[in-house]
């Protein structure tokens, strides 16, 4: 995972962490194939509606999170349509906002890991069950807000490491791998047989001249 931290309180091991918690909350942790670069920056616009948002490009495996430039009032809300609305669909702060819009992002990615099929991936990013994934996580957040926060912005020296999210090899990796194991094995078996075969050619030499030695 490559992480591109452009906002001044979301530095790079800040980032790092709240991915890997988002990634394992929905299912992606360990399963994507290829590195993801997370970039967590600035929208453009300075405040009010469009100052935030977010985007994952497959092309480039990228996932952006893109927060307010300038103060912001919340609770601000995240709500598309009168049923998500009721449901109280809010960030009430820059923390929730973060937290959200990460989530979402990864969400789009995790469709792209399931699933081959273009019609299963169009289902899995229909904006409406994506923002049910990123508002349940959401929630997770809430339930232990503190705690995450205080690992997440711990110094890194002071940090216990936890498991790197490392990408899951593909069959072509795997086979690979395996074909390279097994040129390795026979390679080892045919120096062994050609140190053998040198050994035994020269005892039968020998013997040789010997027979004909005894038949002069």
């Amino acid at each position: 995972m490559k992480i591109a931290a452009k906002h001044h309180a979301y530095p790079r091991h800040v980032v790092r962490r709240a991915t890997l918690w988002a990634a394992k909350q929905i299912g992606l942790e360990g399963r994507h194939r290829q590195p993801l670069t997370v970039e967590v920056g600035y929208r453009r616009n300075r405040c009010g509606h469009g100052s935030w948002g977010g985007w994952y490009k497959h092309a480039e495996r990228l996932v952006q999170v893109l927060l307010p430039r300038g103060p912001m009032s919340y609770p601000t809300s995240m709500a598309h349509g009168k049923a998500e609305r009721e449901q109280g669909r809010n960030a009430h702060d820059e923390w929730e906002l973060f937290v959200a819009i990460l989530a979402h992002e990864l969400e789009h990615a995790r469709a792209y890991v399931v699933s081959r099929s273009w019609d299963e991936r169009a289902r899995l990013n229909h904006e409406g069950r994506v923002r049910a994934v990123d508002h349940r996580v959401l929630l997770l957040f809430r339930e232990s807000r503190e705690t995450l926060i205080a690992e997440w912005t711990q110094p890194v020296a002071e940090f216990t490491p936890v498991e790197e999210w490392k990408p899951t090899p593909s069959v072509v990796d795997r086979r690979a791998a395996r074909a390279a194991q097994l040129l390795a094995q026979w390679e080892r078996r045919l120096k062994m047989a050609k140190t053998k075969v040198l050994k035994y050619r020269r005892k039968v030499g020998y013997y040789s001249k010997a027979a004909a030695k005894r038949k002069a």
